[in-house]
């Protein structure tokens, strides 16, 4: 997995990149099938900073995640924490559809079978 952090508007420490690419890199954690990592840290006014989160997962699906606030660690935390459960219910969602879908055409016939068999008796 690729991970790229980039600043814009304003010089961010070599402590706050490093922070920022292993969050990063620990998001795999939550879905294996990522392919690139996308951090972009920005300064409004020296003021307000913002964090976007860009994942590239297999297939094309681009997940894509912001936050804001007045210091840029917590700017940085609450974008993967959001990243982490976009991460967590996109995973699920991929699962859900294989079970769900055996599931349902094992039920049908289930009570296919069993409403026949009641007609026979």
């Amino acid at each position: 997995m690729k991970v790229t952090v980039t600043a814009r508007h304003a010089r961010f420490g070599a402590t706050i990149k490093a922070a920022a690419r292993a969050k990063a890199e620990h998001l795999e954690h939550f879905f294996d099938h990522l392919t690139k990592l996308e951090v972009i840290l920005d300064s409004e006014n020296h003021r307000r900073f913002t964090c976007e989160i860009i994942a590239h997962a297999v297939r094309g699906h681009v997940l894509v995640c912001h936050a804001a606030d007045e210091a840029v660690g917590v700017a940085l935390d609450t974008a993967v924490h959001r990243m982490e459960r976009q991460l967590t219910k996109f995973k699920e969602r991929l699962i859900g559809r294989h079970h769900g879908a055996r599931e349902g055409r094992r039920g049908a016939e289930h009570v296919e079978r069993s409403s026949a068999g009641d007609i026979w008796w």
